[in-house]
């Protein structure tokens, strides 16, 4: 189980950032920051997948990848292997994810996101990327926490 007071929010925050400075999409830079922050390791599989999101879902400005990237992460804590098991706390923390994030930026769609950067962030297309793949892998260790989600590591 892991300790959130113990880990380091700004670490969480600059690793996500430093990721996608280097040339991750912002999915791929949310995990390997929550993997390196929490300890949680994800299959091979489950990383390589993460590239499709990026740029809104294979570079079509829909949803935001950190949004995509952070929902799946969500499911793997709180989802279900069969119909007969409860949905409900994977719909509710989807939905938290969603409004939280809403409430920041107004939407989830990467072209939207992209297109009022200079008005929302003053700084030109994609460059806001960084703060917002850093938002969302904040805002998931959050969600996580608050709902005692990270209880079955």
């Amino acid at each position: 189980m892991i300790d959130v007071k113990s880990i380091e929010i700004e670490k969480l925050r600059i690793k996500a950032e430093s990721y996608f400075k280097e040339g991750y999409y912002c999915s791929e830079a949310v995990v390997k920051a929550f993997e390196d922050v929490t300890g949680v390791r994800f299959s091979d599989d489950f990383k390589k997948s993460m590239a499709i999101l990026g740029e809104g879902i294979g570079g079509q400005g829909c949803i935001c990848g950190a949004v995509s990237a952070s929902i799946l992460i969500l499911g793997r804590f709180t989802g279900r292997l069969n119909v007969y098991e409860d949905k409900q706390q994977s719909q509710k923390a989807g939905k938290l994810f969603i409004e939280r994030f809403k409430e920041k930026y107004k939407t989830t769609c990467c072209k939207s996101l992209t297109k009022r950067s200079e008005m929302i962030f003053g700084i030109g297309k994609f460059k806001h990327c960084p703060q917002i793949t850093s938002f969302c892998a904040v805002l998931l260790l959050e969600i996580l926490s608050e709902n005692n989600l990270l209880r079955n590591l």
